[in-house]
């Protein structure tokens, strides 16, 4: 009751007296507990209604005549309100909705008093059907003996969803306990996030599940699932019970990701120092769902994380120990501490991601290196993505608007998040930070909260290491509250003395920001330094600081590279000298460092801020550096892919297909690690791009092995490829081995736009998530997806889905367009996509299109200026030229 006190207080002090802001809850009444009965049982004949009883105990928090919650799709069959002292009735009446409400409005015929009333009951009794999108109570299946369907039913509830199911306070603020009770078929499997407290058997073949209380949770995360599964199970070293639910015909291959789950929750609570609260934890197969849930204590995934064989790819296997990692990591970051709000989804994601890549890179080095894991899959997305985005990781306000919270779910919130915790690890030291983390749990155990909680937990026991260093609160909020990111300029004075100066990178130009400024820890390698500086900060720059001349540990002959290992989130230009001076050391250099040079390079040098010269020396001297990460940065869509698609050039896609070569020979026809096998399988997607069938001794017979294999796929192949990609920090999967396939792609590539279609008439994706899937395709090949998108959606074609129902403000769609306009490489190119956003004038900004069309102009300029100047560099590049230039040599 005391935790309860203490969230109804939260709440008040969230919202404010009789506040309903955005669409939000207002907050007369706080839920205290969930008693709620499903009816599922006639999955056996392909019924799928089911019936609900939910009892809410209620808080009389502010007095109020009504009670308003959530509730979407349910038919009401009863309500009913007594007042929990001596069961007396109240009178109510439920108000009609709006046809677009999702507010269930009940009013009552006399005013509840705080002091009078103080606890009510809430029940009603309803009816649903079993949804076919994922979302809510659905349904989903798979193939069985003789390849019969099998359903399963289960839930999706993440991030306001749980309303179409029963209905309740679907609000992440508003955690509470509940107590779920399963009606199905005697023969399924049913689970949920508590364990079960007792099962009683039916004579009409049926069974009622009653699972334990659960700890105080959100209701996103609530879950259960009805299946034909088996499972296997483990318990881990602190007593908690582990467990992987799949179909039978998945038992024998559920070892490793049972092994991994424990494992990593082991790694968990040694890292915290807490353990989870709850009895067991579960993950589950979910057929067809395509990404992963961390419902607390019933985790969901799709199949290819959890049913691994024994002979598994290397990809497949780091991706299910860092997919499991996040999931994991939830259950303390996110289900025990989570946001108050949306706006402060990040808390959640960030951990999550940030511990995916820590524990996993302590039990899997092997799959999951530290650096390189937040270099490769990280760092460097996360700052394409921030380069053309417009918010923080902190977004207030924040409507209650479905279509505008899913859009949080992003690059920035993951991958930036995760980035900006190490940043501040490195900064205060693994001690310090770890320390603060576990106040932070602590403090908050089974609550809610903002950012400012989290700040507040690293504010004691520990003092500056220099006297300008910032608070840990203004490090977090340089970061947090502000869009994007700085690039510093570095500019060698004298022997010791250089100026570094802060400005905000932008890929759109057409209304540069000048004013936005960061705390930036420096952190330098110099030869002189001895790599004393290379995690630590040697000095910050302030948010008030444009300029900054420092004197380093540094003579004038020494290399100097700032950020070398990619600690900060931000980029680095340097003077003539400087650059020439690191193409001179590249390959002395550390992977990781390379690998960071040669991505600024090439970022610097397509905004026009650095000549192509300096990232084709750079290049040069990878030729003879046979690590993978810095050759998976440089042969990247944004850095070569982009060089590719702009040349048009056969000289140029034979220097390709060269260095496709190289990558091939030093990671061999069988990969040894995780980056080999990420690069063996990027150098066969640039063979498998230019048709090149014979320049690299073995590389044939794989990629023919491959051609043999793949075939052209069916359209409910794709889509179900497409759907996997729901979720952003997601790998690309089955969906870029399907497009690559080289043995049909003009048909491949109909299918894809089939799917596409289907996808649409089935209003399979929200409108924001469509716009979001289908920047992913373009940002996957932008040379061969770009105008099928286009063309889907376009007004000529069946893909122009949403008209005036367009999210508004419809950001997701303006990111798609702005993506567009800086991969045309032509004149054609640049109409079609100058119609498309004519088409959808009405639900873009007002200035969009004016600044479409300068940033239209000047793409085309560049091309019409650059792409010369490049050609003649190439042609001039003995090395490179001598090396691959000859079509012989390939």
């Amino acid at each position: 009751m005391v935790w309860i006190l203490a969230c109804s207080v939260l709440w008040s002090v969230l919202l404010g007296p009789g506040v309903l802001a955005d669409d939000r809850l207002p907050n007369a009444t706080i839920p205290l507990h969930y008693d709620l009965r499903l009816e599922a049982t006639g999955l056996g004949r392909n019924d799928f209604t089911y019936r609900g009883v939910v009892s809410i105990r209620i808080s009389i928090a502010r007095d109020t005549d009504e009670v308003v919650l959530h509730s979407v799709g349910s038919a009401l069959r009863s309500t009913a309100l007594r007042r929990c002292r001596d069961q007396a009735k109240i009178g109510h009446r439920v108000l009609k909705a709006a046809p677009d409400s999702e507010l269930l409005h009940i009013r009552t015929d006399r005013t509840l008093r705080t002091l009078d009333d103080a606890v009510i009951v809430l029940t009603i009794v309803f009816n649903n059907t079993l949804g076919k999108e994922q979302k809510g109570f659905y349904r989903t299946q798979y193939l069985g003996p003789r390849r019969a369907p099998m359903v399963v039913a289960t839930t999706h509830f993440q991030p306001c969803y749980a309303r179409l199911a029963f209905p309740c306070f679907d609000e992440p603020a508003l955690k509470t306990t509940f107590q779920v009770t399963i009606v199905s078929n005697a023969s399924y499997t049913v689970a949920s996030n508590a364990p079960i407290a007792n099962v009683t058997w039916l004579p009409d073949g049926h069974k009622v599940v009653l699972f334990e209380r659960t700890v105080p949770m959100q209701t996103y995360l609530v879950t259960f699932l009805i299946a034909n599964f088996t499972s296997v199970h483990a318990r881990s070293p602190s007593g908690v019970e582990v467990g992987v639910l799949a179909p039978p015909k998945d038992k024998d291959w559920l070892q490793f990701s049972l092994q991994a789950a424990t494992v990593l929750l082991t790694g968990l609570e040694r890292y915290t120092g807490q353990g989870l609260g709850v009895a067991k934890l579960a993950h589950a197969v979910i057929p067809r769902f395509g990404n992963a849930m961390e419902n607390w204590g019933l985790v969901s995934y799709d199949e290819q994380y959890l049913v691994l064989r024994k002979r598994a790819h290397r990809l497949q296997r780091a991706q299910a120990v860092i997919t499991i990692g996040h999931e994991t990591a939830h259950q303390l970051f996110g289900n025990v501490v989570g946001p108050a709000w949306w706006s402060y989804l990040w808390l959640s994601e960030g951990f999550a991601t940030y511990l995916e890549v820590v524990l996993g890179s302590e039990s899997y080095p092997e799959l999951v290196p530290l650096e390189e894991t937040f270099a490769v899959r990280h760092m460097r997305r996360a700052l394409l993505e921030d380069a053309v985005g417009d918010r923080a990781l902190t977004v207030e306000p924040l409507p209650a608007d479905t279509n505008q919270i899913e859009t949080l779910f992003d690059t920035i919130t993951y991958s930036k998040a995760a980035c900006i915790l190490r940043m501040i690890n490195c900064s205060i030291g693994e001690a310090h930070f770890r320390s603060g983390v576990r106040r932070y749990l602590t403090n908050h155990w089974n609550g809610v909260v903002t950012p400012a909680d989290l700040y507040a937990c690293f504010s004691t026991e520990r003092e500056p290491l220099m006297s300008e260093e910032p608070t840990v609160e203004q490090m977090f909020r340089s970061w947090s509250d502000k869009p994007g990111y700085p690039v510093v300029t570095v500019e060698r004075l004298n022997a010791s003395y250089v100026r570094f100066r802060q400005e905000r990178y932008q890929q759109e130009v057409t209304a540069p920001d000048t004013h936005s400024r960061w705390h930036i820890p420096i952190t330098y390698f110099s030869n002189s330094s001895q790599g004393k500086y290379e995690y630590r900060p040697a000095f910050w720059m302030r948010e008030s600081d444009r300029v900054v001349v420092a004197a380093l540990e540094l003579d004038w002959e020494d290399v100097l590279i700032v950020n070398p290992r990619q600690v900060g989130f931000y980029r680095v230009e340097y003077d003539a000298r400087g650059w020439e001076r690191i193409v001179d050391v590249l390959t002395l250099l550390p992977p990781v460092v390379q690998a960071k040079l040669l991505d600024d390079a090439f970022v610097f040098a397509r905004a026009g801020m650095l000549g192509y010269e300096t990232s084709l020396a750079l290049l040069g001297e990878l030729l003879e550096n046979p690590h993978p990460v810095p050759w998976l940065i440089a042969m990247a869509e944004e850095n070569i892919g982009f060089l590719q698609r702009v040349l048009q050039s056969d000289e140029f896609n034979r220097l390709v297909a060269g260095f496709a070569g190289e990558m091939f020979r030093f990671t061999g026809n069988v990969a040894q690690t995780l980056l080999q096998s990420q690069t063996l399988d990027q150098a066969l997607g640039w063979l498998g791009r230019l048709g090149v069938t014979d320049s690299v001794g073995k590389s044939r017979s794989v990629r023919d092995t491959r051609s043999k294999a793949c075939g052209v796929p069916s359209v409910d192949e794709m889509v179900q490829s497409l759907v996997a990609l729901d979720i952003p920090p997601l790998e690309r999967k089955r969906l870029f081995a399907l497009l690559e396939c080289p043995s049909n792609p003009a048909l491949t590539i109909r299918v894809l736009v089939a799917a596409l279609e289907r996808m649409q008439a089935t209003n399979l994706l929200t409108p924001a998530k469509q716009y979001a899937l289908l920047e992913r395709l373009i940002k996957s090949d932008p040379a061969r997806l770009l105008m099928p998108v286009v063309h889907f959606l376009s007004g000529d074609g069946t893909g122009y889905p949403y008209g005036e129902e367009v999210i508004s403000p419809s950001r997701p769609l303006q990111r798609l367009l702005t993506l567009m306009i800086h991969e045309v490489s032509d004149r054609g190119q640049a109409e079609a996509v100058r119609k498309l956003i004519t088409e959808y004038s009405t639900s873009l900004s007002e200035d969009f299109l004016r600044r479409a069309n300068i940033t239209l102009t000047s793409t085309i300029s560049w091309h019409t200026e650059q792409v010369p100047k490049i050609r003649a560099l190439l042609l001039n590049d003995s090395r490179l030229g001598a090396r691959y230039g000859q079509t012989d040599a390939l």
